[in-house]
């Protein structure tokens, strides 16, 4: 049997803190992982995509195949890009956002830069030798934990 909602309190629960994240620890948050997550929008309905990437500057950057749903979209599309981690046990955790455009690599010197840094490799079979890049408009993400 269920207790009464209202006559349930949460005496095991504490209450949790919440505190915003400068862009500096998004950052650097976002540089110590590798797998994120890329929402944007196609034919009226949202997508989201799990990404292995890479930091490079203040840019998030992923490999994708030239015939992916992204790979044809209009450049310039406009996107958002999720990081987070959490502990379960603790009820503790954090979560970064990255919106910006997102455009596919097209300048040599980029692409020999990011050819030559060490990142996952993509989730997805087949070929994915398109790099797209983010360029962030907004940077923001939270912590929580227990108080």
């Amino acid at each position: 049997m269920f207790p009464s909602s209202e006559r349930f309190e949460w005496e095991s629960v504490s209450p949790h803190e919440n505190q915003k994240l400068s862009e500096a620890e998004c950052w650097a948050l976002l540089s110590g992982e590798d797998t994120g997550r890329i929402a944007f929008l196609q034919d009226g309905r949202l997508l989201v995509f799990p990404v292995n990437y890479l930091v490079h500057g203040n840019s998030v950057y992923f490999r994708t195949s030239s015939q992916s749903g992204l790979a044809l979209l209009p450049g310039d599309l406009n996107t958002s890009f999720q990081v987070d981690s959490h502990d379960g046990e603790r009820m503790a955790g954090w979560s970064v956002l990255v919106s910006g455009r997102a455009n596919a690599v097209r300048d040599e010197a980029l692409l020999t830069t990011l050819w030559g840094l060490r990142a996952a490799a993509p989730y997805g079979g087949g070929e994915r030798n398109l790099f797209v890049g983010i360029e962030p408009t907004e940077v923001t993400g939270r912590r929580v934990q227990m108080g």
